[in-house]
């Protein structure tokens, strides 16, 4: 009998809701033959990221906490659970708004630098996912995300990976106005108010499949199924990209087995 593949489930903040909530989605559904450990970085990494400033300064942290444990020899592949403003290549250096593009956590990047060009161990993130199985399963598709401020780099993140402006399988994406922590720890009626709104608009928007766009939503996609019924919209399908890449991450696994 094969080894079970060991992931590495990474949230890069340190708050540990975050990671729990990810927990409570991924558990149950984790594939056959796979085990899931999960990681919260260090506790003078930031709590939440919601700019460059401490999306950097969360991969700092959990890198060299990765590296001092020597967790890049210990398991099969990585995921980082989060979606963050990073720097985009194309982006102009006179104005630092048009160099930032919602795309992978840092930490994902400088994961594959540290394990090397021919490692047989994946990392990725989970925006990369959640964009590839949302393409899979329908034409086109929108994302939900958090706060309020990322709507044009998230846009920009997309645009990057499809390789394209303007797509028709991009509906685009609503904030909720909901920080990540909040997204745990808040208001449950505050949260599914939020939640709701911003799925109901993004269907409106053309959306026949709906990313969540942020780990905090991990296990929500019920309350966003729910909220668009509710609106008189029918059915919908969500992918939670947390889930996406534990699948897609266990099978780029098995590939290289």
């Amino acid at each position: 009998m094969a080894a079970p593949i060991k992931l590495l489930i990474i949230n890069p903040n340190s708050s540990q809701s975050i990671t729990d909530g990810l927990r409570e989605a991924l558990d149950p559904v984790c594939p056959p033959g796979v085990e899931l450990v999960y990681y919260t970085a260090p506790s003078h990494a930031p709590p939440s990221i919601n700019d460059f400033a401490t999306a950097t300064l969360t991969a700092v942290a959990c890198l060299e906490d990765i590296k001092a444990k020597k967790l890049h020899e210990a398991y099969d592949g990585f995921l980082v659970s989060c979606c963050a403003p990073t720097p985009s290549r194309s982006g102009s250096r006179a104005d630092p708004r048009r160099s930032i593009a919602v795309s992978d956590h840092p930490l994902h990047h400088m994961l594959r630098e540290l394990l090397g060009p021919t490692s047989s161990r994946p990392a990725i993130g989970i925006f990369e996912a959640g964009i590839a199985a949302a393409l899979l399963l329908s034409y086109r598709f929108g994302v939900v995300s958090t706060g309020t401020g990322l709507k044009p780099l998230m846009t920009k993140g997309v645009s990057a990976f499809l390789g394209a402006n303007g797509s028709d399988r991009w509906a685009g994406v609503v904030t909720t106005g909901l920080g990540v922590v909040e997204l745990r720890d808040g208001d449950p009626a505050k949260i599914e108010k939020g939640m709701k709104d911003a799925a109901v608009e993004v269907v409106r928007k053309g959306a026949n499949v709906l990313l969540m766009g942020c780990a905090g939503m991990a296990g929500m996609e019920g309350m966003i199924k729910e909220g668009v019924r509710e609106a008189g919209l029918g059915e919908v399908k969500v992918v939670d990209g947390a889930k996406a890449g534990v699948e897609l991450l266990a099978g780029l696994v098995r590939l290289q087995r």
